[in-house]
This record gives structure tokens, sequence and C-alpha cells, in this order.
């Protein structure tokens, strides 16, 4: 698994910036809903399939010194952080169901988040990653 997420950082990494590099305006929808998502959540574990390994697993084997960063504002906005470059989006709650939206190659992006009080679980490229509140 080390080897495989080794040499997918070239793949990883980059795309979770791109992802996120692009603001997206949404589509007029009152953004923020509740606050309860509002904070910064850290990367703890990234899956692929039936595998699993830790954020620290992972910078070792991405060689990397950072773990990607969440910061969910009560205002609606969303950033990511990853290894210094940071992005921008934007979230939403409707019904208790969280989503973030960025714009990605000239198209938005909207993927739909699983959020309990400490941990926040989404997609992204085939990748599963599970962050935790700071």
């Amino acid at each position: 698994m080390y080897h495989k997420l080794r040499s997918k950082r070239i793949v990883i990494i980059p795309a979770l910036i791109l992802c996120f590099l692009f603001t997206s305006c949404g589509s007029g929808q009152e953004k923020g809903g509740n606050g309860a998502i509002a904070g910064t959540w850290e990367m703890t574990r990234i899956a692929a399939g039936n595998e699993e390994i830790s954020a620290a697993d992972y910078m070792k084997s991405a060689d990397v010194k950072q773990v990607p960063v969440l910061c969910f504002e009560s205002d609606g906005k969303v950033t990511l952080d990853v290894e210094g470059v940071s992005g921008l989006g934007t979230w939403l709650e409707q019904n208790g169901q969280y989503t973030i939206t960025y714009t990605s190659g000239g198209k938005d992006v909207t993927k739909q988040i699983s959020f309990d009080n400490d941990t926040l679980v989404m997609e992204q490229n085939g990748y599963t990653l599970t962050y935790e509140r700071k």
C-alpha cells in the first residue's frame, strides 16, 4: 500500500490542489446552513479500495511535510491547504446533508460530505479522505 500511495502522490497531491484552486460562487443558494461544520479539519486517514493508512504514514510514503487541512468558515466558504498551497470553494448544508462546491477544469464540482461532530469523510479521485476536527 505504501508503495502504491507513494507512486500515486504525483496524482493525489496535485488533484487535491487543483480541485480547490478555483473558487466557485455556487448557485445562489444560501451558504453555510448551520455552523456545526465550521472550524479546522485535518486529514487523518486515506483509503483506496480496502486499504487504508494513517495520515502520518501517507506523509512518509508520499514524501510530504504537511497533511491537507480544510477550514470551513461559518459564512459558507471552505479553504483547502495542501503543502502551503490554498484553494477556495463553498460549503452548503441542506436538511442535514453537507456538500462542498468548487470549480475544476472550468466546471462546477459538488462533493457530498459525510459529517458528524468529530469526523468528516469525502471521496476524491477514487480515494476516501477522512478528516478530524483540530
